[in-house]
């Protein structure tokens, strides 16, 4: 057995019960207390002690809501989520071009119009092609609703119209009709599906890089929804049995299913929650509609420089419940994909004439417009709530100029969801936001924006503690994946994962919860990441990839 000690384990069975060591075996915990108890019941059972010099434990954190695949490609790929001028951006892809062959193809990440300085305007086709009319191009916009891209990719397209793709979309023309190089939603498979499909070598690469990220973040695991965008439900699950589990890279998978790849699926039979540990099928996922950003959130009043503009609702209402029947005739609850508050209203309206089966219940991830009428008739139902809290504080206060005065009541209502008996689970829907958990506690609990993160509190009524903010990585998300019982929480039974921190959150001024630092994090029993000095760090780092890459 191993006994974890001398640090200030916050067991998250309710609020402020601590213990000072835990006693792990085989991959769970096995009892909690206090050192000399566990000690002098254990003597001859303890084989390896843990000084953990004082630090604070939680048990693992688990992002909620991420794409493993997305984020391990950002990570690889140029990405422009830092630019601050549409300039830079343009640079950059021009001083990566000019790295390429001449007709090679490039792939670029992560853009966000709204921070730059100088021009918050779609990057256009007239842009890329003035970056180059030899290489493809493609620019993926940080909310993944929307692409743009160049003459040179779209030669490549053979169907480049609205009959090429599936479900909601647009391929956005000016006043004269011709191509500004945005596709929005469905329409952008048409440029991406025009790359070469990923390799089960660039799959497993791509989970490696992110999975290492996020250990370094405190992360122990992730809900996941990447088995439809490379190359289909098979091989992609494939790829996440041969990276993960207990003899590879110990980390927890729960992977939601797309929608389209249902057939594949069920052809599969596997079922829902089947897999093991480390690696589980979750819920079916379905998009509603689009993004703020991208002026594609199905809103009741409209966008404030189009008010007759209200967004995109991608499944048609016979469409949407056709989709909600065929999940409950596979057993499977549903994870829905909403922005604006009339997208709410007619995913509500859909779920409570078609319920899931008894002790499943549905997600409805990001809504972050509501109503409280709306809070009330969603009331009753069997549904979580996947939130991010990171989209608050990159949202606000743009989205709401973007929305007008006629913007929903609430925001990010959190606290209205909670008191109204909604479980909530947090996420950072990665790689639009950067999985750091302590930037969601603390957009969490302080309501601030990027742009000023000791200003103006947006709806500060809908904060949470920091208890409140940390259950969404712990119990939240727990409950999200129906392991109450065995996660979320330092109990014996519960697996021995643990987030290690330098300092003690409920301890440390609100503001100063955004840079909590990650000292360890621990998986199945096994330490998967510690901070270490500068001097350290080679041999830590080589040891590491030895241990599961090789």
């Amino acid at each position: 057995m191993k006994l974890w000690e001398n640090g200030t384990f916050y067991q998250m069975t309710a609020e402020g019960e601590q213990v000072s060591a835990v006693l792990t075996q085989n991959g769970q915990i096995h009892a909690v207390g206090e050192v000399a108890d566990l000690k002098k019941q254990y003597t001859t059972e303890i084989d390896e002690t843990i000084d953990l010099e004082g630090k604070v434990v939680f048990p693992g954190f688990v992002d909620a809501h991420i794409h493993l695949l997305w984020y391990g490609q950002a990570l690889e790929r140029l990405n422009l989520n830092q630019t601050t001028t549409k300039k830079e951006a343009l640079a950059l892809i021009l001083e990566r071009t000019k790295q390429l062959a001449s007709e090679e193809w490039l792939f670029v990440e992560g853009y966000d119009e709204n921070k730059w300085s100088d021009e918050q305007t779609l990057i256009s086709l007239a842009d890329l092609d003035g970056v180059s009319t030899t290489n493809p191009i493609l620019v993926r916009r940080i909310d993944y609703h929307s692409v743009s891209i160049n003459s040179a990719l779209k030669a490549h397209i053979e169907n480049f119209s609205e009959n090429g793709f599936d479900g909601g979309g647009e391929i956005v023309r000016d006043k004269a009709g011709n191509f500004t190089g945005i596709l929005r939603d469905n329409a952008t498979t048409l440029a991406i599906d025009a790359f070469p499909a990923a390799t089960p070598a660039e799959l497993n690469a791509w989970l490696k890089i992110a999975i290492t990220d996020l250990w370094s973040k405190g992360i122990t695991g992730a809900h996941s929804e990447d088995l439809h965008y490379f190359t289909g439900f098979e091989s992609t699950f494939a790829a996440f049995r041969n990276t993960v589990g207990a003899n590879r890279l110990p980390f927890r998978a729960h992977l939601l299913i797309h929608h389209a790849e249902l057939a594949n699926f069920s052809a599969s039979k596997e079922s829902f929650m089947s897999g093991d540990d480390f690696l589980e099928l979750g819920a079916m996922k379905i998009f509603y509609d689009g993004t703020v950003g991208s002026r594609t959130a199905l809103m009741s009043a409209g966008y404030a420089d189009n008010p007759n503009e209200k967004g995109l609702q991608i499944h048609s209402d016979e469409a949407f419940e056709d989709l909600v029947q065929s999940a409950r005739k596979a057993g499977l609850p549903v994870a829905i994909h909403i922005l604006g508050d009339q997208a709410f209203a007619n995913v509500i309206r859909t779920l409570r004439a078609n319920p899931p089966k008894e002790g499943q219940y549905d997600r409805l991830i990001h809504t972050p417009w509501l109503t409280k009428e709306l809070i009330a008739e969603a009331e009753g139902l069997p549904i979580l709530f996947d939130i991010q809290p990171q989209f608050m504080a990159s949202d606000l206060p743009w989205a709401i100029d973007v929305l007008g005065e006629n913007h929903p009541p609430l925001a990010f209502a959190w606290n209205s969801l909670l008191r109204a008996g909604f479980p909530l689970a947090g996420g950072s829907d990665a790689p639009i936001e950067v999985p750091n958990p302590f930037w969601g506690i603390h957009a969490a609990v302080t309501r601030t924006a990027n742009a000023d993160l000791n200003g103006v509190k947006y709806w500060p009524e809908e904060s949470l503690t920091v208890y409140e903010a940390i259950e969404l990585y712990t119990k939240g998300a727990a409950f999200a994946s129906y392991k109450t019982t065995t996660r979320g929480q330092i109990a014996p039974g519960f697996v021995a994962d643990f987030t290690i921190l330098a300092e003690d959150p409920f301890l440390i001024k609100p503001a100063n919860l955004r840079h909590l630092e990650v000292m360890m994090t621990v998986v199945n029993e096994q330490v998967v990441y510690k901070k270490v000095s500068k001097r350290e760090k080679l041999h830590t780092e080589t040891d590491v990839l030895e241990k599961y890459f090789c």
